[in-house]
């Protein structure tokens, strides 16, 4: 059945007026923004359903076309901003409650980063691919778990893969902070794009956790995500981990690799929370309002 410019125009209405609900929403308190507005998370949910119905519609015009994709990217803009607001807690029931705004946040998301010069969870598939030997790996916020897809039939590399939900075989649904992975049992884990959430400190505290004295923690972020390099770095620095390179040629991202330091190596590792460094280390991804 074909839609008519008018239905279209009313869904792109309705994307507006969510946005200008999240605009009103956007500033209350921090405990506020904790709270899962469950009105929004079913108009997303309505406005994923409609999209649909234009997606098996033949024959779009070009102005149909356009009116489709500004729907598409309001729902991916809103469901990005839930998840680098909110705790991972809150996070994980965001989403396994309403599983379809994790497709419609991930179609988003590889959509926005083919438009960049490269992908970063490339570059970290090529770095397992010249270790030699069995390594044990965790992908943080592995999204459809490329890496583990990767190496699937490599009897030497054992992927964890963990996200909010598990959209295949690959993935463990889990709050990252908490993995259920033992002490000291990784040899590498890798935060690809994924620091999201307001307590990703203890993101890093559960990646030294399950890290193997002297494993890698490999980190892409967002270039603009920064607010001082140096002392993220040296935030790390406190919690056990000593940086080994650092690779800022890329316009988008920072690639990280930092070491989990022996015992003997760590002059004075310091008990970080997230109230004391989350909120003037990395700015959440936001979008302008429009």
């Amino acid at each position: 059945m074909k839609l008519n410019k008018d239905k279209l125009k009313k869904q792109l209405q309705k994307s507006q007026e969510l946005k200008t609900t999240i605009q009103q929403n956007s500033s209350n308190n921090k405990k506020e923004k904790s709270k899962i507005n469950k009105a929004l998370v079913k108009k997303i949910v309505e406005q994923e359903n409609k999209k649909k119905e234009i997606s098996n519609s033949d024959n779009l015009t070009p102005l149909q076309q356009k009116f489709k994709k500004k729907l598409a990217g309001a729902q991916f803009r809103w469901i990005n901003e839930q998840l680098y607001t909110l705790d991972s807690k809150h996070a994980y029931k965001l989403i396994n409650d309403k599983p379809e705004l994790f497709t419609i946040y991930h179609e988003g998301f590889r959509s926005q980063v083919e438009s960049w010069p490269s992908n970063p969870v490339d570059i970290f598939i090529q770095k397992i691919k010249q270790k030699k030997g069995p390594i044990v790996v965790a992908d943080m916020g592995c999204g459809d778990a490329k890496i583990a897809q990767t190496f699937e039939n490599d009897e030497q590399k054992t992927i964890h893969s963990f996200d909010l939900i598990s959209e295949n075989k690959y993935v463990t649904a889990c709050d990252i902070s908490k993995t259920p992975l033992k002490k000291n049992s990784v040899d590498i884990v890798i935060f690809c794009l994924s620091l999201m959430g307001i307590n990703f400190i203890q993101f890093l505290n559960e990646a030294y956790r399950i890290l193997k004295p002297g494993g890698e923690l490999k980190i892409a972020e967002v270039v603009s995500r920064f607010t001082d390099m140096k002392e993220f770095i040296a935030t790390l620095n406190d919690m056990g981990f000593k940086l080994m390179k650092k690779n800022d040629k890329n316009k988008m991202f920072v690639l990280f690799e930092f070491k989990k330091l022996e015992k003997k190596e760590v002059q004075s590792k310091k008990n970080i929370n997230k109230d004391e460094s989350e909120k003037v280390l990395l700015k959440p991804c936001l979008y302008k309002k429009r």
